[in-house]
């Protein structure tokens, strides 16, 4: 978050306690990486719940506000939908309490919340967030910040859900010309290849009258271009990596790449 201090990470867990508890936030991360690296979600959702729990004890806002924003995307991934919500309202309300919501920190946490809003089935509640969110970096970001990039994407996602096509295209455009331009950029860059081949498919199907054939070229090139993005020699074969290729698998088995999705399959176990 923005504008926090090392000792913002130090915590009483009493009023009459002498002794300062710090919380290392890098620390807790790392340990938070391993354990997503290994699968290991009871280990990583026990440490996050302790040391909110601790936060609490010693009414630490911020370092709350940093655990929070990691547990409701978790919770996100896990599919936890009623917990994930109630953990991504209580970020956001920390971050007006903080009078952090003028700050690209604080919007990148509505960006956050926005997206467990859209996970769950609720384009409306995440579309305003994304608002709030474009509000506050088009005040203090350059137009071609890598923050943009992530911003349109999931915005475009809604707008899908929204069945505003036109609008989700124009953000996957502009997602897709900023990430060609970010040092290492190329996986962020073939999600939205794929997400621009859902949203061509999705205009097709709402209207099947139409011959697919409009679409088809179309849809097979930003997959094709997917694909070699995700095959650049260059690229760390990292747990982000692994993440991608798991996420993008069966996008490729949708539109008929099955040998690409076997491979992107097997990438995300090693």
């Amino acid at each position: 978050m923005e504008e926090i201090k090392k000792d913002d990470f130090v915590i009483r867990p009493c009023k009459t306690c002498s002794n300062p508890v710090p919380i290392d936030m890098e620390r807790i991360k790392r340990k938070l990486d391993i354990h997503f690296d290994k699968k290991e979600f009871d280990q990583a959702e026990r440490l996050i719940n302790y040391w909110i729990v601790e936060a609490k004890n010693g009414e630490n806002k911020r370092a709350e506000l940093e655990l929070q924003n990691e547990y409701m995307g978790f919770l996100r991934k896990m599919n936890r939908r009623d917990d994930a919500i109630a953990h991504a309202e209580r970020a956001a309300t920390l971050v007006r309490e903080l009078k952090l919501d003028r700050t690209v920190g604080g919007a990148t946490v509505f960006l956050n919340v926005a997206t467990v809003y859209k996970a769950f089935g609720n384009p409306n509640a995440a579309m305003s967030y994304f608002n709030k969110t474009k509000e506050v970096y088009d005040q203090n970001l350059k137009d071609d910040d890598k923050l943009f990039a992530g911003l349109y994407n999931n915005m475009a996602l809604a707008a899908v859900d929204m069945k505003q096509y036109d609008a989700a295209e124009n953000l996957y455009k502009k997602a897709i010309d900023i990430m060609k331009n970010i040092k290492d950029g190329e996986l962020d860059e073939a999600i939205s290849y794929l997400n621009y081949a859902d949203l061509l498919y999705a205009k097709y199907k709402a209207d099947v009258s139409e011959d697919y054939s409009k679409y088809s070229d179309r849809i097979e090139k930003y997959v094709n271009e997917a694909w070699r993005l995700l095959n650049i020699e260059t690229i760390p074969h990292d747990e982000y990596y692994r993440f991608v290729c798991e996420k993008c698998a069966s996008s490729f088995g949708f539109y008929g790449f099955f040998l690409y999705e076997k491979e992107l399959k097997k990438r995300a176990e090693v």
